[in-house]
């Protein structure tokens, strides 16, 4: 699919762009939103509930009637510095793009619908995207915290989505508990994951990609839990991914990666841990 089509785009008298998807219709975003919403503002819309609020990023539920369940979830990224302007690529649009990939490669992802993009003076002050409410679906992190069994044994339920990133090739950066949503708390292989702003593409089963996929979700899991997911958990990791190295090896990996805390582009470029020899 070709991307930003000029033919998908609705111009908004508010200054407000809307480029639509092939799931969608041009008249059917105008009819579920009379009153484009204002990525470049903090002030919610009337009628929505705040789901996330942190630094340059708003996330609500709004009413989109004729939307499966009439509903959606806004994600948008209100732009108040120049060098955020400067950069507004980095934002809404990359995870607008990252979720198409993803889907492409066939990662079970909320659907996404439209992208939108506010300019002022030929800077961007604020950008968007529409995706799909996960009607009924619970995150990992909710799931495994309430679970009679324990996180670390709940947390299972999440192997199969970061199976499905390393088959896939699909570094994304954030796969922890509370970008896994599952349909239920039971032992369903269902799952959808969000939140696609920064993620890395490679060939299916890259090097080190589940090592750091791990070691990821083990850090940013309860601290108390680790213990318990370096054991049992991971091993279910490396089994059901059927990782090419030995378990011992790859736990020696992962415990690397926890140690040295990487930053974001070592992920996105999955870069080995310093000093681990020939592992």
């Amino acid at each position: 699919m070709q991307l930003f089509r000029e033919d998908h785009r609705v111009l908004r008298s508010n200054g407000v762009s809307v480029w639509v998807t092939d799931g969608i219709a041009v008249e059917d975003i105008r009819a579920l939103f009379p009153e484009m919403p204002d990525p470049s503002s903090e002030i919610l819309m009337q009628g929505t509930k705040l789901l996330k609020q942190a630094g340059q990023r708003l996330v609500f539920q709004a009413e989109a009637l004729g939307l499966p369940n009439d509903k959606a979830v806004l994600k948008m990224f209100p732009l108040k510095n120049p060098s955020s302007m400067l950069r507004y690529r980095k934002y809404a649009r990359r995870e607008f793009i990252n979720y198409h990939k993803a889907r492409q490669k066939n990662v079970p992802v909320p659907k996404i619908y439209a992208y939108l993009e506010k300019r002022r003076f030929g800077f961007v002050t604020g950008s968007g995207i529409i995706i799909e409410w996960l009607e009924g679906q619970r995150d990992l992190k909710d799931i495994a915290s309430h679970s009679a069994k324990g996180y670390a044994s709940a947390a299972k339920l999440g192997i199969p989505a970061l199976v499905a990133l390393y088959n896939a090739g699909a570094m994304h950066i954030d796969a922890r508990d509370e970008n896994i949503f599952l349909s239920a708390d039971n032992a369903s292989t269902d799952f959808c994951v969000i939140d696609w702003q920064y993620a890395s593409f490679h060939s299916p089963r890259s090097e080190w990609m589940l090592e750091h996929l791990a070691a990821y979700y083990i850090r940013n899991a309860p601290a108390t839990e680790s213990d318990a997911l370096c054991g049992e958990w991971l091993l279910e990791l490396h089994t059901q991914a059927g990782h090419s190295t030995t378990f011992e090896t790859f736990l020696l990996r992962v415990k690397a990666l926890l140690s040295a805390r990487q930053s974001v582009r070592a992920r996105l470029n999955l870069r080995p841990a310093k000093n681990i020899g020939d592992l």
